[in-house]
C-alpha cells in the first residue's frame, strides 16, 4: 500500500510538472512569435521611415536644381533627412557636402530668430550666408542632381 500510494504521488508529481513545463513552453513560444512580430514591424516602420526620407530628400534636391531652395536651406534638410536613411558608401558621400554646408551654415539664426534679427543684421548675414553658398554651390548643385537618382 505505501509502495502504491508512493508511485501514485510520483506520478502526480511528473504529471504536475510535465504540465508546467508544457504551459511554459506554449508561454515562450507565444512570446518568440511576439518578438519576431514585433522586429518585423520594427524592420517595416525602418523601412518605410527610409523610404519617406529618400523621397523627400529627391523633391528638396529637384526644389533646389529649380532655385526654389536656397543651397544653405536644402543643405540643412538634407542633411537631416540623410540620418533617418540606411545610406550605401556612394549615398553617404553625396550626402556629406550637405552636411558640411549645414554646419558651415549653423550658426545662422532660423525661423523667429531670423524675424527677431535688425535689418542691418539680417542683411549682413545673408551675405555671409550667399558668400559661404558659392563656396559650395558647384558640389551641392552636383550632388543634388546625383540625389534625383537616389533610389
Amino acid at each position: 500500500m505505501n509502495l502504491t500510494l508512493i508511485v501514485s504521488l510520483a506520478s502526480l508529481l511528473v504529471l504536475v510538472l510535465a504540465s508546467y513545463a508544457a504551459y511554459l513552453f506554449v508561454q515562450l513560444r507565444a512570446q518568440s512569435r511576439a518578438q519576431a512580430d514585433a522586429r518585423e514591424q520594427l524592420q517595416q516602420e525602418l523601412s518605410d521611415r527610409d523610404q519617406n526620407a529618400r523621397e523627400s530628400v529627391r523633391i528638396i534636391a529637384r526644389a533646389l536644381i529649380q532655385k526654389d531652395l536656397s543651397e544653405t536651406e536644402a543643405a540643412m534638410r538634407i542633411s537631416f533627412l540623410s540620418k533617418q536613411i540606411v545610406a550605401s558608401e556612394q549615398e553617404a558621400g553625396l550626402f556629406k557636402v550637405f552636411d558640411q554646408l549645414a554646419e558651415a551654415t549653423a550658426y545662422i539664426p532660423i525661423l523667429d530668430d531670423w524675424a527677431m534679427l535688425e535689418r542691418s543684421e539680417k542683411r549682413r548675414l545673408t551675405i555671409e550666408r550667399e558668400s559661404i553658398e558659392a563656396k559650395y554651390r558647384d558640389f551641392i548643385q552636383a550632388g543634388a542632381t546625383r540625389l534625383l537618382d537616389i533610389k
